[in-house]
């Protein structure tokens, strides 16, 4: 049976958040690649940043 999600604290959902990109992410291949994975990885930080306080 799942866990209820609602009994997650922000730093678990956090850490499942960061290991579900993680697990997601290649190598970039071109430096457009290479911009968009930075970018992409700024915003998921400016949310766990926002959303997920401590």
């Amino acid at each position: 049976m799942a866990e209820d999600v609602n009994k997650l604290t922000a730093k678990e959902v956090g850490a499942i958040i960061q290991a579900r990109y993680n697990s997601e992410m290649l190598q970039p291949e071109t430096e457009e690649d290479r911009r968009v994975v930075k970018e992409r990885l700024k915003k998921i930080e400016e949310y766990r940043k926002k959303h997920l306080r401590n």
